[in-house]
């Protein structure tokens, strides 16, 4: 009786819970004002900081894969939608720092990259 009790609380718990994060990722507004909404154009990788960004260049495949299995870069898809962290401390026109919404990170990416969203 006490497993049967133990497993109904536990299943209660567990759909309350994703019940809950459903509600919060949907009642989530985009954090993206008008003239910072982008979208990523095709597949680029995102660097975590822009010392990363910069030691990525020239992008070659061998770089890429050594940043990547450190955790310091990741791919981000094509036509992801991401805002543009427009005071980013740094005067580097080809660079561009980005925001996924809900996401916890913030990207590097090339402004080659990035495009207005629709």
């Amino acid at each position: 009786m006490k497993q049967l009790f133990r497993a109904t609380v536990a299943a209660i718990v567990a759909a309350l819970g994703s019940l809950a994060a459903s509600h919060a990722f949907a009642a989530t507004p985009s954090p993206c004002g008008k003239d910072d909404a982008l979208q990523i154009r095709g597949d680029t990788p995102g660097a975590i900081s822009y010392d990363v960004y910069s030691q990525l260049r020239p992008l070659t495949a061998r770089r890429l894969a050594l940043f990547q299995d450190a955790g310091t870069v990741k791919r981000l898809p094509d036509g992801l939608d991401v805002c543009e962290i427009a005071d980013d401390g740094v005067a580097d026109p080809t660079a561009v720092l980005v925001h996924v919404p809900r996401g916890r990170m913030a990207w590097w990416v090339s402004a080659a990259n990035v495009e207005e969203a629709d």
